[in-house]
């Protein structure tokens, strides 16, 4: 039995599946971050082997059985990252085809048929990556604000705060983002509100689904901020575009991360005119599942039977069952 291993270490947890060639997940786990940056690589290197361990035993099976294996890890950012965290993979000791990656390309994977096109990803971070038809690939720099990449529901939750003191200090408009705020983080007013955001208060930075359905209530000041997010989203998709010469073709633009699980259709309807501009051919796919499916999936298109689109579907379906299951129904990370 041919069987693959796909891992999503992020900064926040790691997922690990084992999966067969016909698209059925046999194990699945999780553990803590595997975002060298963020633990140090004794930490990720220690998720890695937890998560693959675990997924392993509810698979029943063995690091001998895994005919491939593709891990998708947050903080491969530069060249030099690549190296130290193969090193941390290689001490696993998988027999089988190993792949390394930014976690940005198996979300891209997680969202077509054969990992070619743009995926813009919107969480607490922004990135933009592509692959093309040739194999070449392209992605920002997923640095934050400060290196291009903006847009982000942290991006969103700073622009609430500012409204919020520009309404206080007289210098914007008058915004129901204020009450709202207030009521989010327990405040009794916007200087209260203020006070803590300008003393690091971190909660403030996770405004951004209220800003959503405020825009969608209909506040101009929050619409603002949700067409402002969707033009920087766009652009940086069609950079990625640009890069890899496929403005004028067809090619899926997969959305993900929490920003787009708003079901903001001011964000989603600006950011695709935005796109279409340029790039009449993109075809917007949310994605539905967890980025991990993308991991497994590319395994399994290392491996000599490939996939299919059958299977593909069975693996998307399993894991987010999964992952749901292991999260109470929590929405895929």
């Amino acid at each position: 039995m041919t069987l693959v291993l796909g891992i999503d270490g992020g900064g926040t947890k790691t997922h690990a599946v084992i999966a067969d060639a016909d698209g059925t997940v046999r194990g699945f786990a999780t553990s803590g971050p595997a975002n060298w940056e963020v633990v140090g690589l004794r930490g990720a290197g220690e998720s890695l082997r937890e998560a693959t361990g675990r997924a392993l035993q509810a698979a029943g099976a063995e690091l001998a059985d895994v005919t491939a294996a593709v891990f998708g890890l947050a903080g491969i950012d530069w060249e030099s990252d690549l190296p130290r965290m193969t090193a941390e993979v290689e001490q696993l000791g998988v027999a089988g085809s190993v792949e390394v990656t930014n976690d940005s390309f198996i979300a891209l994977r997680a969202g077509t048929a054969d990992g070619v096109g743009v995926v813009v990803i919107a969480g607490t971070g922004a990135i933009s990556a592509g692959r093309a038809r040739d194999g070449r690939t392209f992605r920002t720099l997923g640095q934050g604000a400060e290196f291009g990449d903006t847009g982000s529901a942290s991006d969103v939750s700073d622009a609430a705060v500012l409204a919020v003191a520009n309404a206080y200090t007289g210098r914007g408009p008058a915004t129901e983002l204020t009450e709202l705020l207030c009521t989010l983080y327990g405040c009794r007013s916007a200087a209260e509100l203020l006070e803590r955001a300008s003393r690091g208060d971190e909660r403030s930075r996770s405004a951004a689904p209220t800003v959503l359905r405020a825009a969608e209530g209909g506040d101009e000041v929050a619409r603002g901020i949700v067409r402002w997010a969707g033009r920087e989203l766009g652009e940086s998709a069609l950079l990625a575009a640009h890069k890899l010469d496929m403005t004028e073709a067809e090619f899926p633009l997969v959305l993900a991360g929490g920003l787009f699980r708003g079901d903001s259709a001011l964000l989603l309807d600006t950011l695709a005119a935005c796109v279409h501009a340029q790039a009449p051919g993109a075809r917007l796919v949310q994605l539905d599942t967890a980025p991990v499916a993308g991991a497994a999936l590319r395994a399994l298109d290392l491996t000599d039977g490939g996939v299919s689109e059958a299977a593909a579907d069975r693996l998307r379906a399993g894991i987010l069952d999964a992952v749901r299951a292991r999260a109470g129904a929590a929405p895929p990370g």
